[in-house]
């Protein structure tokens, strides 16, 4: 089955280091923006998925009533599987009780969080518009509200953030009731807010043997607290990864709704354009066809991402080759390097390999 992402573009305010595809100030564009989506989605009428993402952007920015339009426009349109995962982003501050009823009338039945860091001088560094308190208590309304599966963001290697001050942000994180924490290290991106200080000497930011001691410290930190590294950034309790990104590192078919979001299937991907307003007029797609050394190569990168790395059978299972037949000289190559292993059945990274993975990875196109 496939999974389904809809991409929610408005913010309150632009984050100083995101470089997504997200406008501040253009809300009142919203209902023609979910009547756009709407057309969009009876182009899959009847398709069966598993996993829904309302992704942003700020999704919660929207209205209860805005909410309930997203959420018709899964239930009316698609087959969802009972099971069906349906996550729906949220950033503190932004969250009220009718927002959540409509979630939860909808099926939503898990919602991410966008906390980063539970400092306060931390998160103004970086441009968020809630503080520590507020997240702790959106986290804690979201559960009394009736959501049982919570997923929270952090950050790491932020602008002066420490040791002392990553793990105080970890205790609070494991003392909540949550069931995902995805922890990701800061990337300054170029034309960011963040990328201009930087330039300038501005920013103060963790050296990189740093950047990895945050980076060991919050994986053993986690695992010893009950949440299972399954990929490169994210954690969960038992039975708890999140199943819509799991279809993107294991080659997973999607389908993305929205400016900017990416379709992919069979051997196509799709690029909806950036631009909002020319989304809500119907721009067309872009569709570009996918070689079968495309895809091998994109199985490989995502795929060794995950903790439990790429199968040899189901490498077979889907491209009828070996992967020792299309890379045995990489994967000998980064065995001997002792930053990957194989276990008899599966190619993982180790650790250091995780430390270094974009240039492992890169080795794989």
């Amino acid at each position: 089955m496939k999974g389904l992402y809809i991409h929610i573009p408005f913010c309150k305010r632009k984050c100083a280091y995101c470089d997504f595809v997200s406008y501040s100030g253009m809300e009142h564009l919203a209902d023609k923006y979910i009547a756009a989506l709407a057309a969009e989605a009876e182009e899959y009428r009847g398709e069966t998925v598993d996993s829904i993402f309302v992704g942003g952007g700020t999704p919660s920015l929207l209205s209860a009533a805005q909410i309930g339009k997203i959420t018709r426009i899964c239930t009316n349109t698609f087959n969802m599987s009972p099971d069906c995962e349906f996550t729906f982003e949220a950033n503190p501050g932004t969250l009220d009780d009718d927002k959540l009823r409509a979630m939860l009338s909808g099926g939503v039945n898990r919602i991410s969080v966008g906390v980063q860091s539970f400092n306060d001088g931390e998160l103004r560094k970086i441009g968020r518009i809630h503080d520590a308190k507020t997240a702790y208590n959106t986290i804690c309304h979201i559960k009394e509200a009736g959501f049982s599966n919570i997923n929270i963001d952090l950050m790491t290697a932020l602008p002066c953030q420490s040791m002392q001050s990553l793990k105080n942000t970890l205790d609070i994180a494991a003392s909540l009731p949550v069931t995902h924490i995805s922890a990701y290290s800061l990337i300054i991106e170029d034309g960011t807010p963040l990328e201009r200080e930087y330039s300038r000497g501005n920013l103060i930011l963790p050296d990189e043997d740093t950047d990895r001691e945050m980076y060991k410290y919050t994986a053993d930190f986690l695992r010893e607290n009950g949440f299972e590294q399954y990929e490169i950034s994210n954690f969960a309790r038992d039975g708890m990864e999140c199943r819509h990104n799991v279809k993107y590192w294991t080659g997973g078919e999607y389908i993305g709704l929205g400016a900017a979001a990416h379709s992919y299937t069979g051997d196509v991907r799709y690029f909806n354009t950036s631009d909002l307003e020319a989304y809500i007029n119907g721009a067309p797609r872009e569709v570009t066809k996918l070689s079968k050394s495309d895809k091998i190569s994109e199985f490989m990168i995502t795929g060794l991402r995950m903790i439990r790395g790429v199968s040899e059978k189901e490498f077979y299972r889907r491209f009828g080759r070996n992967i020792s037949e299309v890379f045995g000289a990489e994967l000998e190559k980064f065995i001997n390097l002792k930053l990957m292993k194989y276990d008899g059945e599966s190619y993982s990274l180790t650790p250091r390999g995780i430390d270094v993975s974009n240039s492992v990875l890169c080795e794989f196109v």
